[in-house]
């Protein structure tokens, strides 16, 4: 897909929201879905993914944030005004609310950074769309100036009152003035007290939405699960995590694999300590795939038969692992029986 720019927002200094135009092609897509943009940057292509800042239903949009270092996000936050077309891939991400959280009680957002922006959307879409349901937002920044959505927050809460609470831990604030703004950085101990303060129902019941740095999101499961919150009232969405070092499990011998994509059918060679969708790669497969981090799940797909080891996973949830689903990128084979498919 081909869009182009219908508006540019500044956030703050160093966030930008793009919202786009599709040029008239429907596009549908949930809350707490992203995308992948493609962008030609010093004549080679780049590609990354981008949650979705908008509400489904009107133009969708994306929320950048200039990452030091980041190839995309400093060229689009320098560029923004003169990038005439996007090339633009998805939507993508099972990072969505399902149909027991538009019947839940309560629903409680943590975010930090920019990661408030797939919370952003879940927000506004449970506010429209489950009107019995609270929401409260435990929202991470460094001081009141880096918050993202801060007007479109404020807004929010003055439309519903009753339903939406929203908490700002402040880590770089010189002073705080007001019960919503919270000077330091959040802690376990902070973060429960401020989810029992604003959840009236059981918090084993409410359901969760985690989406920021990682040793934060981190924090926050360790502290869901002290909770005695069920794993499937947990949703987790990671930008970046760190990397594992757990090269000595990966499997030591070549084995094959039998991979069918849609009505292709393939016999793989996959070397020792390579991952299937490397091999799928060498055999010039081309298979969906972004982050080869285990973060986007892109690549899913389902183990038929055989058995595989994952080195680390960050998109499925225990009921996708349960129903035989595996992420190409950080699976290695380990039996010569191993069978996936690949867009079933």
């Amino acid at each position: 897909m081909i869009w182009q720019t219908a508006q540019i927002i500044q956030q703050t200094a160093n966030t930008v929201t793009i919202i786009f135009d599709t040029q008239g092609e429907p596009f549908y897509y949930k809350p707490g879905q992203f995308i992948q943009l493609t962008l030609t940057i010093n004549g080679m292509p780049v590609t990354r993914s981008y949650s979705l800042s908008a509400v489904p239903g009107g133009h969708p949009a994306i929320t950048i944030k200039r990452v030091p270092g980041g190839v995309m996000s400093n060229y689009i936050l320098d560029h923004a005004s003169q990038i005439r077309q996007w090339q633009v891939a998805g939507p993508h991400g099972s990072f969505t609310p399902t149909a027991a959280t538009y019947q839940a009680r309560h629903v409680v957002l943590l975010a930090g950074g920019s990661g408030i922006t797939p919370l952003y959307t879940i927000a506004c879409s449970l506010l429209e769309e489950a009107p019995d349901t609270h929401i409260t937002i435990i929202y991470a920044s460094r001081s009141t100036d880096e918050i993202i959505f801060s007007k479109e927050l404020d807004a929010c809460q003055e439309r519903y009152p009753q339903r939406l609470y929203v908490f700002h831990a402040l880590s770089a604030a010189a002073e705080v003035n007001t019960t919503s703004h919270l000077k330091g950085r959040l802690s376990k101990l902070v973060t429960r007290k401020l989810i029992q303060q604003a959840v009236t129902s059981p918090l084993d019941q409410a359901h969760y939405f985690i989406c920021g740095p990682e040793g934060l999101m981190t924090m926050h499961q360790e502290m869901l699960t002290a909770l005695q919150v069920p794993t499937d009232n947990i949703f987790m969405e990671w930008f970046a995590p760190g990397a594992t070092d757990n090269n000595a499990a990966l499997p030591g011998e070549e084995q094959e694999v039998l991979l069918h994509f849609f009505e292709q059918t393939n016999l793989l060679d996959v070397d020792a300590g390579q991952t299937i969708l490397q091999a799928a790669l060498d055999d010039r497969i081309p298979l969906p795939y972004s982050c080869r981090g285990g973060t986007c799940g892109i690549c899913s797909a389902k183990l038929t038969s055989g058995k595989v080891t994952m080195r680390q996973n960050y998109a499925l949830r225990p009921s996708d692992i349960a129903n035989g689903m595996i992420l190409l990128c950080q699976s290695y084979p380990l039996t010569a029986d191993v069978t996936v498919v690949v867009g079933e």
